[in-house]
């Protein structure tokens, strides 16, 4: 398809003579139209009168195109378009005229959008729309006649349908747009046309002879769409011109070379006529019309015809259809009509009748009687929806009633039930009939008639329902109520529908109740009977019926489900409102006896004393326990309390009580595995509930049943819950084994103060429980704070900690801030500061005692001191923290906080009591547990004092104390240690708008006891973890590096092209090629490095290459701020420091690194410093950006190989030395399509002293700090940004430097806080960090599916979730199988996936992580692979050794075992020799010694569960590799063997001979082993979500069920096992009649299916080999799986490319049929010369065939029904691979460069277009197919990017070009060579590395730099480098 440009055709620049031309051709159209006209006339004449009535409507419905009179009714237009029989189109009319065969159709749909959009996309499409199956594309356009030439083209059953129409506008206003129809009447040169869809299609054109298209505006936003057409269908015949065999082309071009030429006819812009077209020039190749052309081709080709009438009107169907699709919005539609009828029919509904209100009445009386008849269904209980069944003893009916509380609002509900014709409804619904008939009668009823299918030989039902409703409002909320009845009740007007007539009729009635709970909940009970007049119908089918109505509820609850907690708390709010207007509400006379008994006898008088105080398991709450000494006729039972601080209201915290049965209560019921818990149904009343739950009770107690009711009042600032057992009995619908036991509580809930805006009541919970039987009181003891844990889950349900916290802070930071002068310290607390100041000046006088430690945080600087005559250490620590000062003090200071406790007591805390001494002092009691075995608690008693010194310093000090020993006396059991610590706060300026706080830390701890010094001294190391957690509560890293970058990125853009050749000289030095380069340990998502060191020496060269997604500017920004936080955290360097160089352009500095070096022996290595100068250098056109760090010897601060280093705080680190280093790094920066490609080459000595390991390591962690880069701006990306591609790169973040699973939870754990994506969608979903560190742990565990929606997942539901991923994975061989396996088991995960488009690839990435790292992965994969192949090694050995023990009578077979497995090994070979012959003699040899040692099963294994792909040079990925070797296998060792161990076996039975137990294992052995192997191939195959997503027609004939799956791969491998005995036994059996009849069935039977496939054109294979290798290669497959599915049966080889679908089904039971015809002709007893043996073997065929046909039988059953088609399909593997690029997408078509060309040889012009019109886009995208692989499979002509790049270059670059495509990368690096020859030779030196030419190499200078360039050299270069695109290609 050729562009088009905006000039248009100048009408008057037409010659006279053309003109007249064009005159004398309409007159005779014109005249020919009359003599038509006459002839159909004439016609009718002879026709009868009803004939020419029927032809006169049709005459005035065409007349002026107008299908719809303009007066007609509106709401009759409505009416039809809302009444759907099925989404869609609608042909509404045939009326066939009575001349030339022409028809006239008449199509109406309803489109889900505004007329005036519908008419755009009619009209105005940009460039070519396709929609599906249409395609569109405006030609021409004219304003001013409103006329438009549109090209639609309709692919349709492997045919095209073309339209070249005309539409022109007629009217256009509100009410109607009418838009003439009619085929185009001149001509358009072939190039305006679009390449049509499908070449290899049989292409027709649709002849329009006039029509009209009328769009009308309907309710909702939707169209009336009618389109009236007259049409004639021609066929067009298709030939190629430059084949003489008249191979097919496009119908494009048969048409046009059909057509006679005439002269160009050059058409120019006029802006009189208006006419604009799309095309600069468009040729009229023929004067022609469309029906001259038909005639033309007609008269030259024997023309084809598509059926009239019926068959155009199906194509023009569809083709609206497209229309229909392309707009569609049906759930938007329904959501405005169901809010429509709520705001504007229910309020404006007509009065209810007399019958109606007689239908309600007696539906609601009903529903009292029948409710208390019904019976709960069995096992239901703890279902969340209730249901129950009642059989009134009337034949063939059984009432079910189900109750549900939904998460939506009554309004919606009711919308919901009773619109009953919106597109949902008609989608769900499965009914042949199913008709509504609105407001009948002019009354709020409806009529429904829907029909019922009945299994077997039943006739349908169809049932014809009245329907009205009523809203009713109690208690002010609402109530709504449908009625329901047969509708011979109504007595007004009775529908029919079609085909009612046919059906028995049934009858149903019932009610829906919908109340309003809240404002977006609501309770809906459903009352229903079903009769389907079945009078002998047992009664559990009538249950049955029943049940399945009650389904329906299950399904309209989990349509809405909302998140529980959410919906939880609006139950709260709401019922709390009605508390608090309830204050002071009298009490029914039995609900005031029962608060008096439950005050009396739980807050009464007497109940103050005896309480013993229990050990609290929650922070939060206080427990006691209370035994008294029972009455007269009580037991002896317990009373516990617990009190807490709830941070709400009391009417809220009552309200949460009195939701008992609320979705967070029942959850955690069930997770806890009660037997039930329910809520019972009684007499409502406002202010009570009634439950009944059962408990489970420890071993060996039986579960315990609780029934009670809970009552409320509440008051002014309190409310008051008593809780009482009753006596009721209960239906749980089934026999539960438990307890009654029985139970008395009291809550009291006061409110008090509010704090910090937060408002706070006090819950005391007082609970009685008599648990009935035997229990001792210890264990009450032990149980008792499990049932009073109900405070403690109020406490966390309501919790505000950060807001009340915050203002805590903020009250004592506004202290400290206005008041701080006025505070006056006691002589105490000054004596306690003068001597924290001292310690701090003694470590600052003494620097030669300093110590650095690696505190784990490079922003915070540990360190620690020995100071004179103290036996411990002393550590302190520094950070800057963003924060104010006041604010850092707050927070370390309040020890009450919330934050600080919890943070205590997950540091081991157990107490701590604080008590204020003053408001600048408290007192500090903390009992620890060190977690030492054997081990005491510790206690530290501390006074703590903060003072303020001046406006911009505070000292917080920290020391022992014993003034808490009397009111706290010493604990004997407790060790008290010893603690001094000072905090030193100072302001400091702001940065980037943000508070700047230098935090200092000094602290000496004493844990006392017995624990040596050493230990004590190492704990005191982990001090600095206090300041970690500080800097990164308020770390604002990420703003204040932003602000940085910005003004850098400001300078760098400001820059012009400096230097930039000198740096690119640099760069190309450090990248030459060394011998031995290796590849690192590890590497980071698509990183592409390489390291080498020398084996002596001191140098390190290291190479790395990756893609940042961030621009040019922003990476080089980001590494140029060298002391940003970000790029310091990821250098790791210990110290770093920076001087910028004055003049030049600015971006010129010296800097200084200190860097640890490890080393891998254990040893200890001094650090390393590298002082250099950083230099950054612009290309001219700003693509490129390279920054140097060179080595310069004349630089002062380096005279010395030894330094003393500073640290940033001023502090001497005494004896700490180090050793210098010099290092040439040079980073290029090359923009790739507004991402950034980044390169670094490195060059590193160290000095001496360093092991070949060591530095290899260490240029390792260099090259990693590039991959941290990439990953920092990585996390930047926000969630809505994300893409696929952004899914593996965060997925390789998650796994990056985390090989364990402890590693990868904590990676995790920093790539969730950082990673704003991820953040993101954790506060989205708070359970996501749950979910995948559960999956990243790898453990194996039970699997269970979870169908939760993902907005109601729970975090134990999370954990499952991800705990399936680990079995999924376990259970699949591809982590692509395994991840889309957990995606079908999992509802949550489907749905996310649906929501997030890269979540999936994600999962993939990290299932490789997981499975290469689990103990169970990897290994399981390898092991697997291992034990089938050595099983049946070993199996095969032990034959072959009783064959060789067998002497002569085993010769025959011991030689054919023998040769079975030299056949096996050499194909193996062969394979591997085809696999591997490019890639060189060593790899070669090593594939070959895999093969040779037997290991190539579990090495194939390997490679495919590490997630290789395809590597450069070979001809298939791995997993084909995996596939092929398996099949070898299969061919030459597994069935062959089988054949000789059974012909073995019958040989020793006709022989009388007793047959080994081995002989029978083996051979079982072999049978299973074989049918495993064979199963997985099909498995595997089909369940690749590659393979279903490239060629859905044919993958996944699997379910995704698992337990189906499961079923499948059993069926799968007995099938196999089956298949071998039978054709095992065909085969001996014909041996028997002689030795050479099962070669001469075997040849046979393959030459028959050769011929087969040469005659089906299929003989090639796919593979792509060519020339006699080709067609020997194609004989040896096929002839190998031709054998292998003869005995194995493998499902996946009835593929297409393969044996074929309907060849491989009738191959299946040729070995059966074979053995039928043998026992028939009685040619069996040759082969069995024992009579037992023959019974034995007919016996045995026999129950095979059976269990063959029963097998297939079930197979077809169980596997998905539109997959059963390719078991008999003849579709060949070309056509199959030429259908998927024409029909498929891109990932699709890109696969046709990996098969045989000779496949797609006849669409090879289709592919050549494909791949010229895409190179460019796929160039920028990227996309995951488009691969260094995939482009060198491309023929190099058809890329035309690099085609226009040729053109472009001058001559004498052609050549080189041209050259440079044909080279390896090696040749193609050291081309720049002779460019640099005179350039570089002043930096070589005796210690440079000689390279291959002979050239001495070193980048380290031993003196300054000293390189003079040219101009003209420059531009030379440069040129050279941009030609090449990147270094990486030099």
């Amino acid at each position: 398809m050729n562009n088009t440009s905006e000039n248009s055709e100048d009408l008057h620049s037409l010659s006279k003579t053309e003109l007249v031309n064009l005159l004398t051709a309409a007159r005779k159209s014109t005249d020919q139209a009359k003599e038509n006209f006459a002839t159909v006339l004439k016609e009718l004449n002879d026709r009868n009168d009803q004939a020419k009535e029927n032809f006169a409507k049709v005459l005035k419905e065409l007349s002026d195109h107008v299908g719809v009179k303009d007066e007609n009714d509106s709401s009759a237009i409505t009416a039809e378009a809302l009444n759907r029989d099925t989404p869609g189109v609608k042909e509404t009319s045939s009326n066939h005229m009575l001349v030339l065969d022409k028809t006239i159709k008449t199509i109406t749909l309803t489109i889900h959008e505004e007329p005036a959009e519908v008419l755009a996309s009619l009209k105005n499409p940009t460039g070519l729309v396709k929609a599906d199956k249409l395609q569109q594309m405006v030609l021409k356009e004219s304003p001013s006649t409103s006329e438009t030439i549109v090209y639609w083209s309709f692919a349709h059953q492997n045919k095209e349908y073309n339209l070249l129409l005309n539409l022109q506008v007629e009217r256009h206003d509100e009410d109607v747009i009418r838009i003439k129809v009619e085929s185009v009447d001149e001509d358009l040169d072939s190039t305006c046309l679009p390449v049509p869809p499908n070449a290899e299609s049989s292409a027709h054109w649709l002849l329009l002879k006039g029509g009209a298209i009328i769009l009308r505006p309907l309710p909702f936003g939707c169209t009336s769409f009618m389109f009236i057409v007259q049409v004639d269908i021609q066929a067009v015949e298709q030939f190629d011109k430059n084949d003489d065999k008249e191979a097919p082309v496009s119908s494009t071009d048969s048409l046009h070379s059909s057509i006679q030429m005439q002269a160009h006819v050059s058409i120019t812009k006029s802006s009189d006529s208006g006419i604009k077209t799309q095309s600069s020039t468009v040729r009229s190749t023929a004067r022609s019309t469309i029906k001259q052309r038909s005639t033309l081709i007609s008269g030259s080709r024997a023309k084809r015809r598509l059926a009239e009438g019926a068959r155009a009107g199906e194509i023009l169907c569809k083709v609206a259809g497209q229309f229909y699709e392309r707009f569609k919005k049906e759930d938007a539609v329904d959501a405005k009509r169901k809010a429509d009828f709520v705001e504007n029919k229910v309020p404006n509904a007509p009065p209810l009748t007399w019958d109606e209100q007689i239908l309600i009445s007696e539906s609601l009386t009903m529903v009292k009687d029948i409710s208390l008849k019904a019976k709960r269904l069995a096992g239901s209980v703890n279902d969340s929806v209730e249901k129950f069944i009642y059989r009134d003893g009337e034949a063939g009916a059984a009432w079910g009633i189900s109750v549900a509380k939904v998460d939506v609002s009554a309004d919606d509900l009711f919308a919901e039930l009773w619109l009953l014709d919106t597109y949902a409804r008609r989608v769900e619904s499965k009914e042949t009939i199913r008709e509504v008939w609105d407001d009948i009668d002019g009354t709020r009823g409806l009529q429904l008639t829907k029909s019922l299918s009945l299994p077997g030989r039943f006739r349908d039902r169809v049932f014809r329902n009245w329907f009205t409703w009523e809203e009713r409002v109690e208690g002010g909320r609402r109530t709504f109520i449908i009625a329901f009845s047969p509708l011979e009740k109504y007595k007004g007007t009775h529908h029919k529908a079609d085909g009612e007539e046919k059906m028995i009729e049934g009858t149903s009635r019932g009610v829906y109740i919908v109340k309003e709970l809240t404002e977006h909940t609501c309770e809906w009970t459903k009352v229903q009977q079903a009769d389907v007049k079945i009078s002998f119908l047992p009664a559990n089918m009538i249950d049955f019926i029943a049940k399945q109505q009650l389904g329906k509820a299950n399904e309209m609850q989990e349509k809405f489900r909302r998140n529980g907690l959410e919906v939880d708390r609006e139950g709260v709010t709401a019922l709390a409102d009605v508390m608090k207007g309830r204050r002071g509400m009298a009490l029914l006379e039995d609900q005031v006896e029962v608060f008096e008994r439950c005050v009396a006898l739980l807050g009464g008088e007497g109940r103050e004393e005896g309480w013993k105080v229990l050990q609290s398991p929650f922070p939060d709450v206080e427990m006691w326990l209370q035994y008294f000494p029972p009455k007269v006729g009580e037991r002896t039972v317990g009373t516990g309390k617990t009190v807490g601080i709830v941070d709400t209201c009391a009417e809220e915290v009552a309200a949460w009580v009195m939701g008992y049965n609320n979705n967070e209560g029942s959850r955690l019921s069930r997770e806890e595995g009660n037997p039930a818990r329910l809520a019972l149904r009684k007499e409502a009343r406002e202010n009570e509930g009634n439950f009944a739950t059962v408990k489970k009770a420890p071993f060996p107690l039986e579960p315990r049943e609780f029934v009670f009711r809970q009552i409320w009042k509440t008051e002014e600032g309190k409310a008051t819950i008593v809780v009482e057992s009753l006596d009721d009995k209960v239906d749980y619908g089934m026999s539960l084994r438990k307890t009654r036991a029985r139970t008395r509580g009291l809550w009291v809930l006061e409110d008090l103060p509010s704090h910090g805006g937060a408002k706070q009541c006090r819950a005391t919970f007082t609970l009685q429980i008599d648990s009935a039987g035997f229990v001792p009181t210890w264990v009450v003891d032990k149980i008792a704070p499990r049932s009073l844990q109900a405070v403690q889950s109020a406490v966390n349900s309501f919790r505000e900690d950060e807001k009340i916290d915050a203002a805590d802070r903020e009250v004592l930071s506004t202290f400290i801030k206005e008041h701080w002068r006025v505070e006056v310290l006691s002589e105490e607390e000054l004596r306690q500061m003068e001597k924290g100041k001292a310690t701090i000046a003694s470590i600052i006088q003494s620097p030669g005692l300093v110590q650095a430690v690696d505190t784990g945080d490079p922003l915070v600087i540990g360190k620690t001191a020995h100071l004179t005559g103290d036996r411990l250490l002393t550590g302190f620590g520094e950070c800057i923290v963003d924060g104010e000062l006041e604010e850092l003090v707050a927070y370390e200071y309040l020890k009450t906080c919330r934050e600080s406790s919890r943070n205590f007591r997950a540091k081991g805390g157990v107490k701590r009591i604080v008590k204020e001494r003053d408001s600048h002092s408290f007192y500090c009691l903390s009992r620890v547990d060190i977690k030492v075995l054997g081990s005491k608690h510790r206690e530290w008693r501390s006074l703590v004092v903060w003072k303020k010194e001046g406006e911009n310093k505070i000292i917080v000090c920290y020391d022992d104390t014993d003034a808490l020993d009397e009111e706290y006396p010493r604990d004997p059991n407790v060790v008290v240690g010893s603690s001094h610590a000072i905090w030193e706060y100072e302001r400091l300026p702001v940065v980037e708008g943000i508070p700047q706080t230098r935090v200092k830390l000094f602290a000496r701890v004493d844990i006392a006891g017995s624990i040596p010094i050493f230990v004590i001294n190492q704990l005191s190391k982990n001090y600095g973890k206090s300041l970690i957690g500080m800097r990164k509560k308020f770390d604002k890293s990420l703003e204040i590096d932003a602000g940085r970058r910005a003004a850098i990125v400001q300078s760098i853009k400001q820059k012009k092209g400096t230097g930039g050749a000198e740096a690119l000289r640099q760069l190309e030095a450090l990248l030459e090629e060394r011998p031995g380069w290796i590849r690192p340990s590890r590497s980071y998502g698509k990183a592409d490095s390489k390291l080498f060191a020398t084996a002596a020496g001191d140098q390190a060269w290291g190479f790395t290459s990756l893609q940042v997604k961030a621009g040019i500017e922003e990476v080089a920004a980001f590494i140029w701020d060298f002391q940003s936080r970000s790029n310091t955290t990821i250098s790791g360097d210990r110290e770093r420091t920076f001087k910028e160089v004055q003049g030049g352009d600015g971006f010129k500095r010296v800097v200084t690194r200190r860097q640890q070096l490890h080393s891998i022996h254990g040893l200890l290595h001094q650090d390393r410093i590298f002082t250099s100068e950083m230099s950054m250098h612009f290309d001219v056109s700003g693509d490129a950006i390279v920054i140097l760090l060179l080595a310069n010897d004349d630089l002062k601060s380096m005279r010395s190989l030894r330094q003393i280093s500073r640290a940033a705080s001023g502090f001497r680190l005494g004896g700490d030395v180090t050793v210098k280093a010099r290092e040439a790094v040079a980073i290029q920066l090359s923009n790739v399509g507004g991402q950034t490609k980044l390169e670094l080459a490195c060059e590193l000595e160290f000095g001496g002293g360093v092991s070949r390991g060591s530095r290899l390591a260490f240029v390792e962690r260099r090259l990693e700090e590039m991959a941290d880069i990439a990953i920092y701006f990585q996390r930047l990306v926000p969630l809505e940004s994300f893409k696929v591609e952004d899914g593996k790169t965060l997925a390789s973040d998650m796994l990056w430097k985390a090989d364990s699973a402890k590693l990868r939870v904590e990676r995790l754990k920093e790539v969730a806080e950082k990673s704003s994506c991820l953040r993101e969608l954790c506060s989205r979903h708070s359970w996501m960090k749950a979910m995948l560190a559960a999956a990243l742990q790898g453990n194996l565990r039970r699997h269970k599916a979870i169908g939760t929606k993902l907005v109601c997942v729970s975090e134990k539901e999370a954990i499952q979730i991800g705990k399936n991923l680990v079995m999924a994975l376990m259970s699949e061989q591809l982590a692509e199988a395994g991840v889309d396996a957990w995606r079908v088991q999992n509802k949550a995960v489907r749905e996310l996936m649906e929501q997030q488009a890269w979540f999936e690839p994600m999962l993939v990435v990290l299932s490789r992580g997981i499975v290469k790292t689990a103990a169970w992965g990897l290994m399981a994969r390898v092991l697997v692979g291992a034990v089938l192949s050595m099983t049946d090694l070993a199996t095969d050995v032990a034959i072959l050794k009783l064959f060789w023990e067998g002497g002569d009578e085993t010769l025959a077979f011991r030689n054919a075992q023998l040769a079975s497995l030299v056949v096996s090994i050499v194909l193996q070979l062969l394979l591997v020799v085809g696999q591997n012959r490019r890639k060189g003699l060593k790899r070669l040899v090593r594939e070959i010694l895999i093969v040779v040692t037997g290991t190539k099963a579990p090495w194939d294994a390997y490679r495919v569960a590490s997630g290789a792909e395809q590597e450069k040079d070979t001809e298939i990925d791995p997993m084909l590799e995996l596939s092929f070797s398996k099949c070898i296998e299969l061919f030459a060792e597994s069935i062959p063997g089988i054949i000789i161990q059974t012909s073995a076996i019958i040989s020793t039975m006709n022989s009388e001979k007793g047959v080994t137990v081995t002989a029978y294992i083996s051979l079982a052995t072999s049978l299973l082993t074989t049918g495993f192997i064979s199963a997985s191939i099909s498995y595997d195959a089909d369940t690749d979500p590659e393979g279903r997503a490239s060629n859905p027609v044919f993958y996944g004939y699997i379910s995704d069920d698992g337990r189906k799956r499961a079923i499948l791969f059993i069926i799968m491998t007995l099938l196999t096992g089956i298949q071998i005995l039978l054709k095992t036994l065909l085969v001996i059996i014909l041996g028997s009649l002689g030795s050479l009849f099962p070669f001469y069935y075997l040849f046979g039977d393959v030459t028959v299916f050769l011929l087969y496939k040469v005659a089906m054109n299929d003989f090639t294979y796919w593979i792509p080999f060519y020339g006699l290798i080709g067609t020997a290669v194609s004989l040896l497959i096929r002839v190998i799986t031709k054998f292998i599915v003869d005995f194995a049966a493998v499902i996946h080889f009835r593929h297409p490319y393969e044996i074929g679908g309907l060849y491989f089904t009738i191959n299946t039971f040729l070995p059966l049929l074979g053995l039928a015809m043998m026992f028939a002709l009685d040619l069996v007893g040759g082969a069995f010369t024992n009579k037992a043996t023959l019974e034995l073997f007919r016996t045995l065929v026999g129950m095979l065939g059976v269990s063959l046909v029963s097998l297939v039988i079930l197979f077809f059953a169980i596997i998905e029904k539109e997959y059963r088609h390719t078991f008999y399909s003849l579709e060949t593997g070309g056509q199959m691979l030429r259908r998927m690029f024409l029909e498929g997408d891109d990932v699709s078509k890109a696969m046709v460069f990996a098969k045989n060309k000779n496949l797609w040889l006849p669409i090879r012009e289709k592919v050549a277009a494909w791949v010229e019109e895409g190179w460019a886009t796929w160039e920028e995208e990227k996309p995951d197919w488009f691969t260094d692989l995939w482009k060198a499979s491309v023929p190099k002509e058809w890329k035309t990017k690099k085609l226009a790049l040729m053109r472009s270059l001058p001559e004498e670059n052609k050549k080189v070009e041209t050259t440079r495509e044909g080279r390896s990368p090696r040749t193609r690096k050291k081309s720049i060579i002779p460019i640099l020859d005179g350039m570089l030779s002043s930096r070589t030196s005796p210690k440079s590395t000689p390279t291959k030419q002979g050239r001495e190499l070193r980048i380290l200078p031993k003196g300054p730099p000293a390189l003079q360039f040219d101009e003209t050299e420059e531009a030379e270069f440069v040129r050279e480098v941009k030609r090449r695109g990147s270094l990486s290609n030099l």
